[in-house]
């Protein structure tokens, strides 16, 4: 209905101690409906999520736009340091690629949100959440497929690097990539990786293969440590997640009828190296030359260079 949608009942005393403003790692504490990135609703009150369907979602969105002011472009979520209400409501609606902004009283909308949790929320634990975040789209018959990826998983998406680790963790990929002409895919074996490119008469082949693993997607959620695989797909990069052991054949099948890269060595010359001389000084007994234009050292007579 809308392309996007923010509305929340906001306690401004958390908001200012959480939102990172006075220091610490920012938190969200709205108690909010939100879309999410694949078009679902997500209601989320403390520390609790709920999946709200669609139909209920924007019932509730039209009930609470019917209560609310004019919209304008004010960015409204931020409450000014003057005002001294103790709670305010978001209300953030994007239509066309631009975000506008409503009016409306606190408590009613918080009541509203209670409603819509009690009434309409189903509540979900970390699988749930991940799963109902990341579903997978069907497969057209004349999909164009970009990726094939199998790595080991370190995190959702969306988790701040600072909360997985410190660094870039080794995911050990391995990954059939198609972009125009290169067709590739590398193979990780332990800490050594193998590109093999791939015959373009093998395409029909793979994409034959790859319908077949999608008629039983694998879910989103994985285990830290384990093995993931999703496949990824047409302009918008759409990714369904598949079976990591089946989609690891795969890519082996592919690069078994493929030709391995050769890696390019560049000849190295083994000529001496040239050692600059220090012409400030005798290059035999190492005595300092005393004037630029002096030819024999003052010392032991040999000559400077």
């Amino acid at each position: 209905m809308y392309e996007y949608v923010y509305i929340a009942y906001r306690d401004v005393y958390k908001y200012l101690n959480d939102s990172g403003k006075f220091g610490g790692n920012p938190v969200n504490t709205d108690f909010r409906l939100t879309t999410l990135a694949c078009g679902r609703y997500l209601l989320t009150c403390e520390l609790s999520n709920y999946a709200v369907a669609d139909d209920a979602a924007e019932k509730f969105i039209s009930d609470v736009l019917e209560k609310c002011g004019e919209k304008h472009r004010g960015f409204y979520p931020e409450v000014p340091p003057q005002d001294t209400r103790d709670s305010v409501a978001v209300v953030e609606i994007q239509e066309s690629g631009k975000n506008f902004y409503y009016d409306m009283d606190a408590e009613v909308l918080h009541k509203m949100l209670e409603d819509l949790k009690t009434g309409s929320g189903v509540q979900l634990d970390q699988r749930g959440l991940i799963n109902y975040s990341y579903p997978n789209p069907e497969l057209p018959e004349d999909f164009v497929l970009n990726s094939i990826t199998h790595q080991i998983y370190h995190g959702p998406d969306n988790t701040p690097v600072s909360v997985i680790k410190a660094y870039e963790p080794d995911k050990r990929t391995s990954r059939f990539q198609s972009s125009g002409d290169d067709i590739t895919v590398s193979i990780r074996d332990g800490d050594d990786t193998k590109t093999y490119d791939v015959p373009a008469d093998l395409i029909p082949d793979i994409r034959d293969k790859v319908k077949e693993l999608c008629k039983e997607p694998a879910e989103a959620y994985v285990d830290a440590g384990d093995w993931e695989s999703f496949i990824r797909f047409g302009k918008n990069d759409e990714r369904i997640f598949t079976d990591p052991d089946k989609t690891k054949v795969l890519l082996d099948y592919i690069a078994s009828r493929s030709t391995l890269r050769i890696p390019q060595v560049t000849e190295v010359k083994n000529d001496p190296p040239v050692i600059p001389v220090d012409t400030s000084r005798c290059h035999i007994c190492g005595a300092p030359r005393y004037s630029e234009t002096s030819k024999f050292c003052t010392e032991c007579g040999g000559e400077f260079k």
